[in-house]
């Protein structure tokens, strides 16, 4: 016989609506027993309490509009509702999610887990994150998640693009977070990586991707192709960051998004991992032993140089950015360099131009102050647009006689 809890189980979630057979799967009981206690009425002479209120009921509203906005996992939503005065369990939070997250499509496909040694390799991969600007406009954004084999410790970083150069900024980037160096990266065949097969010794690498691989002394390897759980490690913590990190995530630019990320690394590379039964930072502190040493930021500009041309209204892209300098570069070659907030623009000589704020919504323009000043000394822009002439036509003049004789003929 049913009776305390179990009972007071049952008539809970009969006044939510449900039908006995998900009361039956939610409790474990069979649908005989669930339709005698709620529609039979068995053990209604026994002691029934009124649902005692939990310190959730004020939350659930909050918890619900999360879990539909996709942040599913307990650990984020209690960071979340900790600061706004929660005060109760984790795990009566995990339950109440449990009961209102949406249920999985089909089961994931089994894959053998790959053990490295320390220090030995680093995943790396994009994943793409879909946001709405303050246009309401949905936009996407590039984030490069790398993870090192051995402790599992995850780094996420956001760039404008994913082209070659912004892969190399986020690479070295998250080997400076992990404090050095592994011997292999892997990752898969994107084309700022390999460019293809030479049909001969094997892969034809991005050239400057070869070159910095070269010059950090790391191997470059490839994962089976169609196969993402080959490089399982990173592809988990992409998905990871998509359903825990980014959902009702708000920031104001690129360098504030990059900031949150890198504290959400923080937070997360302290939190237990199960899969090595400690915490990823525990298991870092193991593994920095093997990483090799990094070079000094200013050895690594060279890979972070872009060169540019001025458009002839004085305008530098980047980034999907137009930046403005002296119309006096127009049609020049620059060198531009970005820096964590501010972007760089150097001359072919190596001066320095203008530094700019990095901006970050696309198609925008940053002006330079005085821009299209006429140059000094000249009473002329320095660059003026070519023009066509008009020229009075000639018609040439004849006597009449010749007009006579060529009548005659």
């Amino acid at each position: 016989m049913l009776k305390g809890r179990s009972l007071m189980r049952l008539h809970e979630l009969g006044m939510e609506g449900l039908g006995y057979r998900e009361i039956a799967r939610r409790t474990g009981h069979s649908r005989n027993t669930v339709r005698r206690y709620l529609r039979d009425g068995a053990g209604r002479n026994e002691t029934v309490r009124a649902p005692r209120r939990s310190k959730l009921d004020p939350f659930k509203d909050t918890v619900a509009g999360l879990v539909k906005g996709g942040l599913v996992s307990t650990p984020a939503i209690m960071d979340r509702i900790v600061p706004l005065g929660y005060t109760g369990k984790e795990t009566t939070l995990r339950d109440y999610v449990r009961s209102i997250k949406p249920k999985a499509s089909k089961e994931a496909a089994l894959a053998r887990r790959y053990e490295t040694k320390p220090g030995e390799q680093l995943q790396f991969d994009w994943g793409i994150f879909t946001y709405k600007d303050a246009s309401g406009d949905e936009r996407r954004i590039p984030g490069l998640v790398a993870t090192l084999g051995y402790s599992r410790a995850s780094y996420l970083a956001f760039a404008p693009s994913a082209d070659i150069y912004g892969l190399i900024g986020c690479l070295v980037n998250a080997f400076s977070y992990f404090g050095g160096l592994t011997n292999a990266v892997l990752t898969d065949h994107m084309k700022t990586v390999v460019l293809g097969s030479d049909g001969e010794d094997g892969w034809r690498y991005h050239p400057q991707m070869e070159d910095l691989a070269r010059y950090l002394g790391i191997s470059i390897r490839l994962c089976r192709v169609r196969r993402p759980e080959t490089k399982g490690k990173v592809e988990r913590h992409i998905r990871y960051a998509k359903e825990n990190f980014w959902p009702e995530r708000t920031f104001t630019d690129l360098a504030d998004l990059n900031e949150q990320a890198l504290n959400w690394c923080r937070e997360r590379n302290r939190r237990l991992h199960p899969s090595i039964g400690r915490t990823p930072l525990e298991a870092l502190a193991e593994e920095s032993q093997a990483l090799k040493p990094l070079p000094e930021p200013a050895e690594l500009e060279r890979f972070y140089r872009r060169i540019r041309r001025v458009s002839l209204d004085g305008l530098v892209s980047f980034g999907g950015v137009c930046y403005g300098v002296p119309i006096s570069y127009g049609a020049k070659t620059v060198t531009v360099i970005p820096r964590e907030r501010t972007i760089e623009i150097y001359s072919e000589t190596g001066e320095r131009i203008v530094t700019h704020p990095l901006a970050f919504k696309t198609r925008s323009i940053v002006w330079l102050p005085g821009q299209y000043r006429q140059v000094e000394g000249s009473d002329k822009h320095l660059l003026t647009p070519g023009r066509a002439h008009q020229v009075e036509a000639v018609v040439e003049t004849r006597s009449l006689s010749e007009y006579e004789v060529a009548a005659g003929a």
